[in-house]
């Protein structure tokens, strides 16, 4: 394998879900350099981010609404390489009552479930790849956000199933599972000096990540790099799960 050309992503075809802001953006750009057609989603239009989105095609998606899911797909006849980074957590108790659990499960599982049935064909007729954003809350789940925590385990068992359903058809299916990295979502736990030291004190690497090292781990698993590789997350947290 020529390890020169493994990461240039010229005439692929690649899907952020989630892709219009935080780790999803990241991706978008990562991919975008290394030559991609990136294609982003967000719940907002597009003037509403403060974001570049000048070399890649924005989608206004709401992952709730199944018909919308549908609409997108029908959009794509070919797609290499679906990332969903599309998520959502709410603070505040607000995962303890009925309507905000259901909200993040229907959001992380059952928006990403649709998502990957739903641009299915697109990615088989490339013999392409699914990347799914679960967390390291799928490892160390949090007491404050249960629906969160909750759903990013089973996103990270819906990704092993997948795998497993869609490998003959020549689809590979992986997750990442990235720790505490400084975003918007995260801005409660990642905002101050103070939260940073108490951070740095546990976690065996000192310190948050940074966008770019979940870019990175997105970029190899979209590569030839890991051909074999089919049903596994990659933890990027500093080792804090270990």
């Amino acid at each position: 394998m020529d390890i020169n050309q493994a990461f240039k992503f010229s005439n692929k075809i690649v899907l952020i879900t989630g892709g219009s802001d935080g780790l999803g953006y990241g991706m978008a750009r990562a991919f975008l350099d290394a030559g991609a057609t990136v294609h982003v989603t967000g719940t907002k239009t597009q003037d509403q981010y403060d974001k570049d989105y000048s070399d890649m095609t924005f989608h206004q998606l709401n992952v709730i609404n199944e018909r919308e899911v549908q609409a997108l797909a029908s959009q794509f006849s070919e797609l290499d390489v679906l990332v969903n980074s599309v998520g959502a957590v709410l603070y505040k108790k607000q995962e303890f009552e009925r309507a905000g659990f259901e909200k993040v499960l229907t959001i992380n599982l059952i928006g990403v479930m649709d998502l990957c049935t739903s641009l299915l064909p697109a990615i088989q007729s490339r013999k392409g790849n699914i990347i799914n954003i679960d967390s390291a809350a799928s490892i160390r789940p949090s007491s404050s956000v249960p629906a969160y925590s909750a759903s990013k385990a089973g996103l990270k068992h819906l990704t092993k199933s997948l795998a497993q359903r869609w490998g003959r058809k020549g689809v590979r299916v992986n997750g990442i599972s990235p720790g505490l990295i400084p975003t918007k979502m995260t801005a409660n736990q990642t905002s101050d000096e103070k939260q940073e030291k108490q951070f740095a004190a546990m976690c065996p690497l000192g310190r948050f990540g940074e966008i770019d090292e979940v870019a990175g781990s997105a970029l190899f698993l979209a590569s030839p790099m890991a051909s074999y590789i089919t049903g596994h997350s990659i933890v990027i947290d500093g080792g804090i799960s270990i």
